[in-house]
């Protein structure tokens, strides 16, 4: 529409000049001789010039439209090919995202014969590859891309993906270390390392590698801090007695990064054992679980001083405590010393108030022994048979019949490293498997049961107890199998 009216203003404008010039007086004349000439009237002279320098300009094009032809059919079939090419790269591409192999090396061949980027055709070749299982081929298709600009990171993570996949990790952490050099906000080189060094149970070089993730701000936070507790700690374990001070210094480090990681207190806390600094263990155990309780180190502070008196072992137990008073974990440990001293009702009081909140199988034992320790038999009768069908709790099972906690093997530290440095949770190896636990209570020394011809004293703490339907079964004379002691068959 806008260019039939700019013809039409065109034509006005035209015809407004030709009548103008008609207007105009004189003319033109051309000499064709001595003796003839040729007079024209102005506006005719001019029609004549302008009509004869659109028919130049018209030939002119003719003209340089023939000298053109030849580059422009050059450019012609050059862009026909690059479509080709491209057409074959996309169809190439897709095929191999969609697993068909065939189609894929047909237009892998096919873009390889008109393509004018390499980068696009090593692509081509590199994923038809994989899709093929020809990581060898893979490798050296990715490769071969990391040498060409702009491909370089591009190609370092594919062939650190296929070196994986064929099993040579070596060359995969060479191939994510070299690419953790390069200047890039991209975070698989840190990961693909990291995992690597984590999976084959490399601590130290997973620490380095750690240092450089926080440099490049790849990892950050309480996932840094966390993490590296968790490797501080692995490699203290794994180093022998004979670099028992550089275990010591690990695991101060790992009590550092994250004070709620109990197998740093606990370990640290032995070490210290170990070297007899009792004092200094026992301020560990103290800070760990002021930061997070755990049964382990109620354990290990048991039986921190081989020549305790009881006196002297409750009243550490009592320091641990009273750190978290309001902890779960503390009040469990509150009732086991008032059973160690034969506090019977403050003991069952306290133990009912918790299996109220979260009935567990250690619970149920041990609010058993607390009313066999008071004089119910037939209670305790009762939340012996409970502890059968009760659930498990997954801390307990960190410690063994052996009394040790946190005796963790390469894989589970491995899986420990993201299970606690990523979102703060512990693994519980031997509850996964129902391995056998230490049993619960046993270090609470109980008297002699009372005789059947005595009334059961029923303390005032039991009404508070879930009512629980009264059942026939033969009353318990044994704990459940995961809480079998280390000297009962499993």
């Amino acid at each position: 529409m806008i260019v039939l009216f700019l013809i039409i203003c065109l034509i006005v404008i035209a015809g407004l000049a030709v009548l103008w010039a008609s207007r105009l007086p004189g003319s033109v004349i051309i000499s064709l001789g001595p003796d003839s000439a040729v007079e024209l009237k102005l506006v005719v002279a001019i029609l004549a010039v302008l009509l004869l320098g659109a028919a130049m300009a018209v030939i002119w094009g003719a003209l340089t439209g023939l000298l053109k032809m030849p580059k422009r059919f050059s450019r012609s079939r050059q862009a026909s090919k690059t479509r080709n090419a491209n057409k074959a790269l996309a169809d190439g591409l897709l095929a191999a995202e969609a697993g068909d192999v065939s189609t894929a090396r047909k237009y892998a061949s096919r873009a390889a014969q008109h393509a004018e980027d390499d980068r696009l055709k090593l692509l081509l070749e590199a994923r038809t590859a994989e899709i093929s299982d020809d990581w060898s081929g893979a490798e050296r298709a990715w490769g071969q891309l990391a040498a060409l600009p702009g491909g370089k990171l591009a190609g370092l993570r594919g062939a650190a993906t296929a070196a994986s996949e064929r099993g040579d990790i070596i060359s995969a952490e060479a191939r994510a270390r070299e690419a953790l050099e390069l200047r890039s906000d991209t975070d698989w080189p840190f990961n693909s390392l990291f995992d690597s060094q984590i999976a084959r149970g490399h601590w130290q070089d997973a620490l380095n590698t750690l240092a450089i993730g926080e440099k490049r701000g790849a990892i950050s936070g309480d996932s840094l801090r966390r993490r590296r507790a968790v490797l501080y700690t692995a490699l203290a374990c794994n180093l022998p007695n004979a670099e028992r001070q550089d275990a010591q210094k690990l695991l101060a480090d790992a009590i550092r990064a994250a004070p709620t990681f109990p197998p740093a207190a606990y370990h640290g806390a032995r070490q210290l054992k170990v070297s007899n600094k009792l004092k200094a263990a026992q301020g560990v155990l103290e800070l760990g679980w002021k930061a997070n309780p755990h049964p382990a180190l109620a354990q290990l502070c048991r039986r921190l001083d081989p020549d305790d008196t009881p006196k002297s072992q409750m009243a550490r137990l009592e320091a641990l405590a009273n750190t978290n008073p309001d902890a779960r974990e503390s009040r469990i440990l509150k009732a086991e010393i008032a059973m160690a001293t034969r506090e019977w009702t403050s003991a069952i009081r306290e133990l009912a108030i918790l299996v109220e909140e979260r009935p567990t199988a250690r619970l149920c034992l041990l609010l058993e022994q607390a009313l066999r320790g008071y004089g119910d038999t037939a209670e305790a009768d009762r939340w012996g048979r409970m502890a059968i069908t009760a659930s498990r709790e997954a801390e307990w099972s960190d410690i063994d019949p052996n009394g040790t906690a946190f005796d963790y093997s390469r894989r589970d530290w491995a899986r420990l490293v993201y299970a606690f440095g990523d979102a703060g949770n512990l693994v519980h190896p031997r509850y996964e498997t129902y391995g056998r636990e230490l049993e619960a209570g046993r270090h609470i020394a109980l008297p002699a049961p009372v005789a059947s011809s005595q009334p059961a004293a029923r303390p005032g703490a039991a009404a508070a107890l879930p009512p629980v339907e009264k059942r026939t079964t033969t009353t318990l004379t044994q704990p459940p199998l995961d809480y079998v002691s280390d000297d009962d068959d499993a």
